[in-house]
């Protein structure tokens, strides 16, 4: 089994249908290491390893009615994984060792699979690849938590093991930081990153009394400074973005250089890299010059499917350029390239593309909604309305929610009325795993599927670091993405909840011989 529990860790950040196929055959061969006698006398001892799996019968007891009978059978189907994994590792006889040996071929999969993303990224065009968060095999979000559980596991046993010589074991643990650290950095994942620092700096909290006295002022230091790096660069890009005033009438160039009028527009104060994009436009002269250096016209889509005019009037100002035939005859090859790409703004472009500029994407988002209005395409607007719209859902059906397979149905209805401009090619649900738990579950169920998850803990004893740090970081990470409605997350958790928390303490000296014995429940 132990085999199995790896294969099944190790193919977490690759493909979901390697995991469901290896999921279903672990659940499989789980009842010939103990037969369905010994885990029912195993359960009445000790039903604790068995509390996530009611979960799945909350999605079956929620689906009685269901409207969408078609959506109902397929949410039941996606999280049976609640089911299977509980049942196949509950009352394993797994020690210490084992345990570590999973979580190891667990990170080396991630390292490979960050890997393969690297690669992908380098042969981006054959692969139709344009933001570098689409380099990862499964979604960005999903892959920056796995590789910040993979990087905190190498750092803890890096430091568990850190009074022993510096041997190829060691040296491959730090190296393995350092590159998931960069990794993470490289996939500006605002999400991923943002739940490594604040993990980190609540972490402290809870494990307080485990950190050695002379090591708490440099535990507390790094938690500030910590705090401190994101302000910082949220701080330059709001500054940088902010720190010119809309010049008056009188301050600004009336013609080009070939004596056209530009045309001005002080009303409207959206801007690109600090620079004012409705100020020192000709279009005659864009059009003209424009049209000479490129095959894709003036008046045509780019590849996002906006009009050229809008993307290069953009770029123009991110460079800080004007609008006419001067600014155009100084762009490059590449950038002529960038446009027609649908990049509008020089700092997007992959080559240049970075956490700051990440940042300062979100930003612009906001300022360009405060500005016209519109939510499409606009990641984080598009989040606050499908929070909205999941607080009204609540608020509407408090008690039960809509019921397994009901959500989709029940948020488009919401979105159309609350936000006529949104397309509905922009429709989802609530990117907050709590919210979308209440919506399906209501009140009650949302209560019971909490208790199932957060009873247990008080009742196993003192979790490991590493627990801790596994549970801080899907409770926090839930805050800003329906994590567990997606395949690998989900499989992720439930896997490693189930190792972790029941399983034997990866803190102790001795390894335990079973779930059961290390967590007997009185």
């Amino acid at each position: 089994m132990e085999g199995m529990l790896m294969s099944l860790a190790f193919v977490l950040p690759f493909s979901e249908a390697l995991v469901s196929i290896i999921t279903v055959l672990t659940f499989a061969f789980s009842w010939f290491v103990i037969s369905p006698k010994e885990k029912y006398r195993s359960f009445r001892q000790n039903p604790l390893p068995l509390f996530p799996a009611v979960i799945f019968i909350l999605y079956l007891l929620w689906a009685l009615g269901a409207h969408h009978p078609a959506s109902a059978i397929d949410e039941i189907r996606r999280n049976i994984f609640w089911l299977l994994i509980p049942l196949a590792i509950a009352y394993l006889p797994l020690n210490r060792e084992q345990i570590n040996r999973i979580l190891y071929a667990f990170v080396i999969g991630v390292i490979i699979s960050s890997l393969v993303a690297f690669v992908r990224w380098q042969f981006r065009e054959s692969l139709g690849i344009i933001d570098v968060r689409d380099a990862t095999l499964n979604p960005h979000i999903a892959h920056s938590l796995l590789v910040n559980f993979s990087l905190f596991f190498l750092a803890q046993q890096i430091f568990h093991y850190r009074e022993d010589n510096w041997n190829v074991r060691q040296i491959s643990r730090v190296a393995g930081v350092l590159f998931l650290l960069f990794f993470n950095i490289w996939l500006h994942s605002l999400l991923g990153l943002l739940t490594l620092l604040a993990t980190f700096i609540a972490l402290p909290f809870f494990t307080y009394k485990e950190i050695p006295v002379w090591l708490r002022k440099y535990v507390w230091s790094g938690a500030v400074v910590l705090i401190i790096i994101p302000l910082a660069l949220i701080g330059r890009e709001l500054y940088r973005q902010f720190h010119t005033s809309m010049p008056k009438p009188n301050q600004v160039t009336q013609f080009t250089a070939n004596g056209n009028r530009y045309q001005n527009d002080f009303r409207k104060s959206l801007r690109e890299n600090g620079h004012f994009i409705y100020l020192n436009i000709c279009l005659p002269e864009l059009q003209k010059e424009w049209n000479k250096h490129s095959e894709l016209k003036f008046n045509e889509p780019d590849a996002n499917g906006f009009p050229v005019q809008s993307t290069l009037i953009r770029y123009l100002t991110s460079r800080g350029l004007t609008k006419d035939s001067a600014g155009v005859a100084q762009l490059s090859n590449d950038d002529i390239r960038a446009i027609r790409e649908g990049f509008a703004n020089y700092r997007y472009v992959p080559e240049r593309m970075n956490l700051s500029a990440r940042i300062y994407q979100t930003i612009w988002e906001l300022d360009a909604f405060r500005s016209n209005g519109n939510p499409n395409n606009k990641s984080l607007v598009q989040r606050w309305a499908y929070t909205r719209a999941a607080l009204s859902i609540i608020a509407e059906y408090p008690v039960f929610g809509v019921g397994t397979g009901n959500e989709k149905a029940a948020f488009h209805e919401m979105l159309s009325q609350q936000d006529p401009k949104l397309r509905p090619a922009n429709f989802s649900h609530a990117h907050n795993q709590y919210l979308n738990f209440l919506v399906t579950f209501g009140i009650v169920g949302f209560v019971i599927l909490m208790f199932l998850l957060i009873y247990p803990l008080f009742r196993v004893g003192k979790l490991s670091v590493i627990a801790l740090f596994f549970l801080l970081t899907i409770a926090i990470a839930n805050m800003g993405d329906d994590n567990l409605q997606t395949h690998t997350i989900r499989t992720f958790f439930v896997l490693f909840y189930s190792l972790l928390v029941f399983g034997p303490s990866l803190n102790a000296k001795e390894s335990i011989g079973s779930f059961v014995s290390n967590n007997d429940h009185q």
